[in-house]
């Protein structure tokens, strides 16, 4: 059954630990620097929400720092925004960071893709974090046009270096506030999903992975959709 995921739904305690004492603050599935649309209202406590910004914080750093510049993503220092984007040259051993115009970087979306979740294919729990990289491009000159442009070079574009462990960490966090805002959070009270967010529990692969079936979601909905499909 698949069910669509409501917006601004109001939970009363924390989703992650059950806290219900002290301040509660709003939550965002997809990151609010991801023009995330959805909101879960008194939602986490202060010590849960930190821990959540700071991984959530340094895959965006570390993974998409010019894919959110290039197409002006949400932020919160919308001002220190730069017009230009690094782009990393290198010649014959010889490695150059040229500021250029966002309409002549090659924007590619880097993409983690996961196994499915061992918890459908091993018999023990797995811990840590097994990925590939896939590149998508989304904006300005393809990298074979941007060749074109700097003769011999060897290397064009932007190295990146990221976390699997807080990628996974983000996608469950995601998929868990999706849940949570469509089916409410009593259908996920012992779910071990909220130990791999909260960073107790190392087998995040054993529970968090890349869905490999029939598309469940088209082609057209935008920068952002969610399906939650209840069995």
């Amino acid at each position: 059954m698949d069910i669509t995921v409501p917006n601004g739904r109001e939970i009363g305690e924390c989703i992650y630990c059950g806290n219900r004492n002290g301040p509660l603050g709003k939550e965002h599935a997809v990151p609010y620097g991801l023009n995330g649309p959805w909101t879960l209202l008194k939602a986490s406590c202060e010590a849960c929400a930190k821990i959540t910004h700071r991984f959530e914080r340094d895959v965006m750093r570390s993974l998409w720092p010019e894919v959110r510049n290039a197409l002006e993503m949400q932020s919160r220092r919308r001002e220190r925004r730069s017009p230009t984007l690094p782009l990393v040259v290198q010649r014959e051993g010889r490695r150059e960071v040229l500021q250029i115009s966002r309409s002549e970087f090659p924007v590619y979306l880097p993409t983690p893709l996961f196994p499915p979740p061992a918890r459908l294919w091993a018999r023990e729990p797995i811990r840590g974090v097994f990925t590939n990289l896939n590149t998508i491009h989304i904006g300005g000159p393809t990298f074979k046009e941007a060749y074109e442009k700097y003769p011999g070079a060897d290397f064009i574009g932007a190295h990146t270096n990221f976390s699997p462990e807080d990628f996974a960490r983000t996608l469950a966090k995601i998929g868990f506030c999706a849940g949570v805002s469509a089916l409410g959070l009593g259908a996920f009270t012992n779910t071990p999903i909220r130990s791999i967010i909260l960073g107790t529990d190392p087998c995040i692969s054993y529970w968090v992975g890349s869905w490999y079936g029939d598309p469940l979601i088209g082609a057209n909905y935008g920068l952002h959709a969610i399906k939650v499909h209840e069995r």
